[in-house]
């Protein structure tokens, strides 16, 4: 999630409720948590500023059996269509 202000709300809450977060902010970050971390979960926005976030889940959805969930602002068909054909577990749009 590279809005800092979500990232931070996110973080906020899946903590309170006893969750360890790692927060990324880009396509670098991530893929290098998803190389190097042991992780329960991914929630992956699909806009980052250097790519997005089908790259990582192709990444996760190669090497592991993690799921994955994306929350972003694209609430087009043919974005949903694709993130679940790519092996998300979930779509979740942003008001």
């Amino acid at each position: 999630e590279d809005d800092k202000t979500i990232a931070m709300g996110l973080n906020y809450s899946l903590t309170r409720e006893g969750y360890s977060v790692e927060t990324c902010y880009n396509v670098a970050s991530a893929l290098n948590a998803a190389e190097n971390g042991t992780f329960d979960l991914a929630i992956l926005d699909l806009l980052l500023p250097d790519g997005n976030g089908y790259d990582i889940c192709r990444v996760i959805k190669e090497k592991t059996n993690l799921p994955v969930i994306f929350l972003t602002a694209r609430d087009d068909e043919v974005n949903v269509v694709m993130g679940l054909d790519m092996g998300a577990d979930d779509y979740i749009t942003k008001p």
